[in-house]
């Protein structure tokens, strides 16, 4: 008798499990896909974005720029050219009308200076 309670026991146990199993897969089917915001800037939140700029000169030598943008959060760009080589640097992430500061390497300078929607 105690054989047969506990099979009639794993027996349910098994059969709630499968269900709870099936009830889970099917509610992952029908769930919506997470979705997340683009990974480049649209035109739109470009056209949105207004920049300036000002230069800076480090006291080491140090060339780089002081990027305000309003219109969005954003993230200060410059281009930097030492000899033939052009590269970029980015800057810290700011809100809108705030500032984001941005260095070239020693010996570089300055040739763009903006911001991308961040």
């Amino acid at each position: 008798m105690i054989t047969r309670t506990r099979r009639t026991v794993a027996a349910a146990l098994a059969a709630v499990a499968a269900t709870l199993a099936l009830g889970a897969g099917g509610l992952l089917a029908t769930a919506a896909p997470a979705t997340a915001a683009p990974a480049t800037a649209t035109p739109e939140s470009r056209a949105a974005l207004t920049c300036s700029h000002r230069l800076l000169t480090g006291s080491g030598g140090h060339k780089g720029a002081a990027i305000t943008c309003n219109g969005s959060t954003f993230t200060g760009v410059v281009d930097c050219k030492k000899g033939d080589l052009v590269y970029r640097h980015f800057g810290n992430r700011a809100a809108s009308g705030g500032t984001s500061t941005v260095w070239c390497d020693l010996g570089a300078q300055v040739v763009f200076a903006g911001g991308t929607p961040s």
